[in-house]
């Protein structure tokens, strides 16, 4: 007489919800843009736009950030959200940017020659904010706006810029509104007569200008292509920030 082992056979039923259920978990991850807003589903769950803006560009791509110890450049991919009519129109810009296995993103610094530092709340999340003035001429949106004035002068911008890590730091939301800077101003820390409160009512404006929630459970038919009009080449550290090597992948 054979008598039955303790061990009780794995019902195929069984195994197939287990594998499906994994299979739902590794699928979940989405990333894309839903009409008009960035959507991510996870690391971090998230719902990005610039409200009353039409949206210029969409999509994500590649770029190579430098002055890592990776040959050519640490690559990293970038989904982007381009808001704005072009020209001297107010432009606005929502991106992710997750850094390969094996790296983080570093603090979050401020920008050369940068105002107002601090922490802004969208969301119930707080992100370092600060604002400055750039030259859009080797800036990776630089193409989508008035760069040059007619004399050939260099148009500068102002911009107030929002940031946050997620996922240990592998992940991270930037936020952009940016204004053509009037003439009068040459610098954001002595303002000319008439330009006192120029600051306060632009930072409102950038404030006002983005809705951060939560993302759909199940987006539909997100638009996951390559973005157009964006130049890569420019897209560095100055945008994204820096990145180190991850001591968690590191072995002894």
């Amino acid at each position: 007489m054979v008598r039955e082992s303790g061990l009780k056979p794995v019902k195929p039923l069984a195994a197939l919800v287990v594998l499906l259920s994994l299979a739902g978990c590794m699928g979940a991850l989405q990333r894309g843009m839903d009409g008009n807003a960035y959507i991510s589903t996870a690391r971090p769950a998230i719902m990005l736009e610039a409200k009353n803006m039409p949206l210029m560009a969409a999509g994500q791509g590649i770029c190579n950030l430098m002055w890592t110890d990776m040959l050519g450049g640490l690559p990293i991919q970038v989904w982007l959200g381009i808001y704005g009519e072009g020209g001297l129109a107010p432009m606005a810009i929502v991106a992710q940017a997750q850094t390969p296995e094996g790296w983080h993103w570093d603090g979050i610094l401020r920008r050369p020659f940068s105002v107002d530092e601090g922490v802004e709340v969208f969301n119930g999340v707080g992100y370092q904010a600060c604002t400055f003035i750039i030259n859009p001429a080797h800036d990776p949106f630089g193409a989508l706006v008035t760069a040059t004035l007619p004399d050939g002068q260099p148009q500068m911008w102002v911009v107030r810029a929002y940031a946050a890590r997620f996922n240990f730091n592998d992940d991270k939301i930037i936020m952009e509104y940016r204004e053509p800077l009037p003439a009068a101003i040459q610098s954001l820390t002595a303002m000319p007569l008439g330009y006192g409160d120029f600051l306060q009512k632009f930072e409102q404006r950038a404030r006002d200008s983005f809705a951060v929630a939560n993302p759909p459970k199940n987006p539909q038919n997100l638009n996951t292509g390559y973005i157009r009009g964006v130049e890569w080449q420019y897209m560095g550290q100055q945008f994204l920030g820096s990145a180190s090597p991850d001591i968690r992948y590191n072995t002894f």
